[in-house]
């Protein structure tokens, strides 16, 4: 009887107990999380949470249970002074200032996400979105860090790219060191443009204008120096070709001129011995018409002068032209019979 009763009372439970797992399964609403997104619910009775992982659909009741979405992809905080272009509907760029006293104002992009191993801590800790993460963590301490990063910089240093660069690569370090605490990442904080007071700038232009002249000097007095290099190359070797013109020129000269002297010198040579030879001639002929025979040798002379020679006619007498027989006339002076004797007298040979 009493397991009757028993049966009895579960049989009749049974419909009650659906019906109120209907009712509350009719009451659990769908909740998404997509590709890169971390849902986290939270439990108002029990104060339980837990991260639910991206790309699924879960079912939990509402009211009692919140739910909170976020976003771990990359996303940039555009912090410009172009307000249809930054994040912000105004001015926005970061103002700081040199190591040597100058304001400068410069666009600043950071890329971040949240680590999603940090989802939980974030909700707890930080905002209830990822919107709400960049607003209140990541836009204050990336404009803080950023700006104590550039402070090191004198002007002349951010107006050098690569010193310019090199600081934005040390401000995503120390920018991710303090935002990792928070389960943030960083990836690049990036320097866009930027502007120095007016004062500044228009010494910056001039000093531009400056460099472009000084740099248009140097290339005018590289140009001309180049110039008066080629021209005195040119003029150098023209000076060498005539150089060289010259000196074989008076080479030549020279060779002539010891051509010319020397055949003088074996001219003169010729003709002194030529002279030489003549005065010693003449000399043995005094000599011989100094001596005993002197006589004798100038009837030979005559002899062998008028030998030969037929006179017909001796002019200029006194009394006329007289006609004489030449040879007859020398037989008489004896000429004949000296020539004869002179003859027979040479030894024979």
């Amino acid at each position: 009887m009493r397991r009757q009763t028993s049966a009895f009372s579960l049989t009749a439970a049974l419909p009650a107990l659906c019906l109120a797992c209907a009712v509350s399964l009719a009451g659990c609403t769908p909740h998404h999380t997509g590709p890169t997104e971390i849902g986290m619910v939270f439990n108002k009775l029990t104060r339980y949470s837990e991260a639910k992982p991206a790309g699924a659909t879960y079912f939990f009741m509402p009211f009692v249970n919140d739910w909170k979405v976020y976003d771990t992809s990359w996303r940039s905080l555009v912090m410009t002074a172009d307000s249809s272009t930054g994040d912000r509907q105004e001015k926005d760029d970061l103002r700081f200032k040199t190591r040597d006293g100058n304001d400068i104002d410069t666009d600043v992009t950071v890329r971040w996400r949240i680590d999603p191993a940090s989802v939980a801590y974030i909700w707890r800790q930080v905002a209830p979105s990822t919107d709400e993460v960049e607003h209140r963590l990541v836009r204050p301490l990336a404009r803080t860090y950023v700006r104590d990063v550039l402070n090191h910089l004198d002007s002349e240093e951010f107006y050098n790219p690569a010193l310019r660069f090199a600081a934005a690569s040390q401000a995503a370090h120390v920018l991710g060191n303090q935002l990792s605490h928070y389960g943030v990442i960083v990836d690049t904080v990036l320097l866009g443009d930027f502007s120095f007071k007016h004062e500044y700038q228009h010494l910056i232009n001039q000093r531009k204008e400056a460099e472009k002249q000084a740099e248009k000097l140097e290339a005018q007095i590289l140009a001309t120096q180049a110039s008066n290099q080629s021209n005195l190359q040119a003029k150098v070797a023209e000076l060498t070709q005539e150089l060289t013109a010259a000196q074989g020129g008076s080479d030549q000269a020279k060779r002539e001129a010891d051509a010319y002297v020397v055949m003088r010198q074996q001219g003169a040579q010729a003709t002194l011995a030529e002279r030489n030879a003549t005065a010693e001639g003449i000399r043995r002929e005094r000599n011989a018409l100094n001596s005993s025979a002197g006589d004798a040798y100038v009837n030979l002379q005559l002899i062998e002068a008028l030998q030969k020679k037929e006179i017909r006619q001796i002019p200029k007498l006194p009394n006329g032209n007289i006609i004489i027989d030449g040879n007859q006339l020398l037989q008489q002076l004896g000429v004949l019979q000296y020539q004869q004797r002179h003859e027979e007298e040479k030894p024979n040979p």
